[in-house]
């Protein structure tokens, strides 16, 4: 009997799951998980306006306690004016348990404090990991429709939407879908082979994320230079790039933007933003500095020819992205021109 039973339970499981399965819509289980986070994420804000709410209380209490505490020190003076030592006693010994209760609560608001800390570094990493989610969300969504209707195409033009009635249909139907399923077992494994299907799964480019972090390693580089020109430490000279030919053509890379080809009209407007951004540097005028990076950047990538990810060329111009700090812009020129400063290329377009 209870062998009967557990194959029932085993018919009625496996039928239940295969309509689950049927029932299932991956785009809608995708979106529900992302609202879910979401509510979490204002849960979490909600939690911080809280913590925020209860800090300013107990500020406003400290403020009250602190008047009390100088209107008790008053007092006392008064009756020792009055030759009323018993009432400046009591006036004191008041002020000492304000004092008391004043450093218990200034506890408490360090304490709220920190929390706050704590949650709002939580909350911002909370956000970027559900804004990831939902970038591969799309992805993969954009993905299970695009299979969709070519499993919609592929059956219309195959027949196989039309219902069959007898036991050869059947075998034939389930032939197709075995022979589909090793074809996508097969294709799993190529991907995978090849390094293609993570990409897939996080919608990224290898590429690119390489080139990304090599600007990234760029932009720290150059703040840690600074950091060290601050201390006293010296910064060593960055290599020299070879100067491009006046009237010839120059190559110019923009870190986390690209390579960009400028002509000698271009070079020559560039070269005269490029002594005003040096006498702006030792002037200390940090305002003119970002708008000449400004300037800069604008002129190499709105006329400037960018380079293809298939061309291999040398970079003979580096130009900071324009969120750089003063003290990182100071430590790339070194009291000169950021084209004689420049960093070599890798060769490998930024």
């Amino acid at each position: 009997m209870a062998s009967m039973l557990d194959r029932i339970s085993t018919i009625f499981k496996a039928r239940l799951n295969a309509m689950l399965g049927a029932a299932e819509n991956p785009n809608e289980t995708l979106d529900l998980s992302y609202e879910r986070q979401v509510e979490q994420l204002q849960n979490v804000r909600r939690g911080i306006a809280d913590v925020v709410t209860a800090k300013a209380r107990l500020q406003l209490q400290l403020a009250h306690m602190q008047q009390d505490t100088a209107r008790f020190d008053s007092q006392a003076q008064q009756a020792l004016a009055a030759n009323r030592e018993d009432l400046a006693r009591l006036a004191l010994m008041r002020k000492a348990e304000v004092t008391q209760q004043l450093q218990s609560m200034r506890t408490q608001v360090e304490a709220l404090e920190n929390r706050q800390e704590e949650l709002q570094a939580g909350e911002q990493r909370l956000a970027a990991k559900i804004e990831a989610f939902r970038t591969t969300k799309e992805t993969i969504k954009a993905q299970y429709t695009a299979a969709q209707a070519q499993v919609r195409i592929g059956e219309a033009a195959s027949g196989l939407s039309e219902e069959m009635g007898d036991v050869q249909d059947a075998v034939r139907r389930a032939q197709d879908r075995t022979e589909a399923m090793q074809a996508r077992a097969n294709a799993i494994d190529e991907l995978t082979a090849a390094g293609t299907l993570p990409d897939l799964l996080t919608g990224g480019d290898d590429v690119q994320a390489q080139l990304d972090r090599i600007a990234v390693s760029d932009r720290a580089d150059a703040e840690l230079a600074a950091m060290k020109a601050r201390l006293g430490q010296g910064v060593a000279p960055a290599p020299q790039l070879s100067a491009a030919p006046a009237a010839g053509s120059l190559i110019v890379r923009v870190e986390g933007s690209g390579q960009y080809r400028l002509g000698p009209p271009e070079v020559d407007e560039l070269h005269s933003l490029d002594h005003q951004l040096t006498t702006a540097v030792q002037a200390g005028d940090e305002q003119p500095v970002h708008e000449l990076l400004h300037q800069m950047v604008s002129l190499v990538q709105t006329r400037g020819s960018k380079l293809g990810h298939e061309e291999l060329v040398a970079s003979e111009v580096v130009l900071p992205p324009e969120s750089v700090t003063m003290e990182g812009v100071r430590a790339l020129l070194h009291d000169d021109s950021l084209r004689e400063n420049a960093e070599p290329d890798s060769g490998a377009p930024a």
